[in-house]
């Protein structure tokens, strides 16, 4: 492993107002951005949860590539000696930062950024995006919630993937993410909490529900005030099986006929 101690992670105590947390036994930790570009600094914070002293202990950061697993930096953080009350537990909290403009962080990467505290540990990912590619918030504009599916059409079995992000205004501690089928029939429904950088993501599978021909719509609303909604396609089922049986019966007749001119008659 690399010993990186390295300008590109910054230990810093920068306040943030945590909304969205990684969670893994005692510790947690939350970030303010999730996508950036290269270059960008991500402040981190994070909270050892438990009625035991700490002194003297450390927290372990390590920030490695998402897809090969590569160790990019390394680096300790030290908890604040003075506890705090948070979320009715008794709480240290942490801070560092990462800075984006090492050599070996590349754009469209994903990267896991990993501290651990004793044999608990919380990850977080980000993103960095490509020159000039718009962020989610800049896609919204003037709007209110953006709303994006990974695909335009789906078939059975595959997992629709949304994500969005929310104006400042329609930032809420809880959003409500509902999937309608072609007649307007509600048939998925999730809460999900928001991170801190107004982005979401949730995931649905198409499954039995969604077997109807046609459009269907995801639809993201904040708070009863503010809504959006984006449209798919999926093909009705029993469609797709006629044409597969239908394409396996050809199969066996074509088969068929060939055996039949090669068998001499007897």
């Amino acid at each position: 492993m690399k010993n990186i101690f390295y300008i590109s992670l910054i230990l810093l105590a920068v306040p943030i107002t945590p909304m969205s947390f990684a969670w893994d036994g005692s510790i947690a930790m939350d970030a303010d951005k999730r996508n950036v570009g290269r270059g960008q600094i991500i402040t981190y914070e994070g909270h050892i949860y438990g009625d035991y002293p700490i002194d003297d202990e450390l927290v372990f950061i390590t920030v490695l590539e998402k897809d090969t697993k590569k160790i990019i930096l390394t680096a300790q953080a030290t908890p604040e000696s003075k506890p705090a009350k948070y979320f009715e537990n008794t709480a240290w909290p942490f801070t560092f930062q990462v800075e984006t403009s090492y050599q070996e962080f590349s754009a469209g990467k994903t990267y896991v950024v990993e501290a651990m505290y004793g044999a608990q540990s919380a990850k977080l990912e980000f993103f960095i995006q490509h020159e000039g590619q718009p962020t989610c918030l800049e896609k919204l504009g003037n709007d209110d919630i953006a709303v994006f599916t990974d695909k335009e059409n789906y078939e059975e079995g595959d997992t629709i993937r949304i994500s969005g992000c929310l104006s400042d205004r329609a930032f809420a501690k809880t959003i409500n993410v509902a999937v309608y089928d072609p007649e307007g029939k509600k048939i998925g429904v999730s809460s999900i909490m928001p991170r801190s950088d107004r982005t979401y993501s949730d995931n649905f599978v198409i499954d039995e529900k969604f077997g109807l021909d046609g459009t269907y719509s995801v639809e993201v609303d904040a708070g009863g005030l503010y809504s959006s909604s984006k449209s798919f396609v999926v093909p009705e089922f029993g469609g797709i099986a006629m044409i597969v049986m239908l394409a396996g019966i050809a199969s066996v007749v074509a088969v068929s006929s060939k055996h039949a001119r090669i068998v001499p008659r007897l």
